[in-house]
């Protein structure tokens, strides 16, 4: 009886090969996974009611500022998700701090989705704001605002 046992180069060129098919398999796998991350559109502004018309400039003293979103693609079970940043308000914090953040699932598409974000304590403190919407961990879109002081 005779058998084959393969060279050590052989055994080498096995390893390789397999090293090489499961990289591919998880490059495709990312690939799925950004596609359907990219395949959702979301549009928002911000605003001072959940009816309320788009506004970038707020009062250190509004309530809530609110973020209206609509979403084009979305699926049952897709997350969405909105970070709100200090980006530049002086001394109150540290430039581009994250404030909050919140997330909900998604059961599809909505026309009329909204975050909310409260006025700390002591009011806004005044400067540049974004909030940053993901879906499922991808950034979908930024919504800029600023915080100023009523004018006299």
């Amino acid at each position: 009886m005779s058998g084959y046992v393969p060279r050590a180069h052989e055994q080498r060129g096995a390893r390789v090969s397999m090293k090489r098919t499961v990289g591919a398999i998880i490059f495709i796998l990312s690939c799925v996974a950004f596609v359907k991350a990219g395949d959702v559109s979301v549009k928002a502004i911000t605003a001072t009611s959940p009816e309320g018309e788009a506004t970038t400039a707020f009062a250190p003293d509004a309530e809530t500022i609110y973020l209206l979103y609509k979403t084009q693609g979305g699926k049952k079970g897709d997350k969405i998700r909105a970070a709100l940043i200090a980006e530049n308000v002086g001394d109150a914090a540290p430039a581009n701090t994250k404030v909050f953040e919140t997330a909900v699932d998604m059961d599809g598409d909505t026309e009329d989705g909204e975050f909310n974000f409260s006025k700390p304590t002591n009011g806004w403190p005044v400067g540049k704001y974004r909030v940053d919407v993901y879906v499922n961990d991808e950034i979908a879109t930024t919504a800029k605002f600023t915080v100023a002081p009523a004018k006299k």
